[in-house]
């Protein structure tokens, strides 16, 4: 039986380099870019949860997107958690065992590429699939991972004072780390990791 899977975008960044706008309303081609991830995300998972970073921009991007009844909005529920508080709000909400993380501003997020993170994922049981660069940096924000152990690791982190995605990732037992090489069989541009911090890197990509 093939397994069900939840996608879980974080918007609840604090935007810096867009303040004073908030980039998951930006618009790319006259749609939003969490619209634009939302829909390429959709068509490889069953669920789909926004962790925003309150009710009041929650309720800012029901407005803007499709189909808002369809997707669950949590919010981040750890104060100082930072960056981790979206990821735990999402995965304690998330139905199924294995979630991709994703971040709002990823309009280009490949389907195949998510698939195939997935199969890897849950072929072996493992904690956590993270693209890796050859330079050794790591993809954590395009990563498929396994409720379970992700959650326990972020509780652990917080509560010792962790503030980065880097340091829980220590704390997993079993990760594969995908060769971006291979990702490239897939996406020969590797677009789908393509996020959009600035209004320089907009521009860029419209022209």
């Amino acid at each position: 039986m093939q397994t069900k899977k939840t996608a879980l975008i974080l918007a609840g960044g604090k935007s810096q380099r867009f303040y004073p706008l908030d980039k998951c309303f930006i618009a790319l081609n006259n749609k939003p870019l969490i619209q634009h991830a939302i829909d390429r995300i959709s068509s490889v998972t069953e669920e789909i949860i926004v962790a925003a970073r309150d009710e009041e921009q929650g309720e800012r991007i029901k407005k803007i997107i499709k189909n808002s009844n369809k997707i669950v909005f949590v919010f981040d529920s750890s104060e100082g958690a930072g960056p981790l508080a979206g990821f735990l709000s999402g995965l304690e909400r998330a139905s199924f065992s294995y979630s991709i993380v994703i971040g709002c501003d990823m309009p280009f997020v490949d389907p195949a590429v998510a698939k195939f993170l997935f199969e890897i994922a849950s072929s072996a049981g493992y904690d956590a699939a993270i693209p890796k660069w050859g330079n050794g940096m790591l993809e954590p924000l395009h990563a498929v991972y396994q409720n379970a152990p992700m959650l326990a690791a972020i509780k652990e982190g917080v509560r010792k004072g962790a503030g980065k995605i880097s340091d829980i990732l220590l704390q997993l037992q079993n990760v594969y780390f995908l060769p971006v090489a291979r990702i490239r069989d897939i996406d020969p541009g590797l677009k789908t990791f393509t996020n959009i911090n600035t209004t320089e890197e907009l521009k860029k990509i419209i022209a």
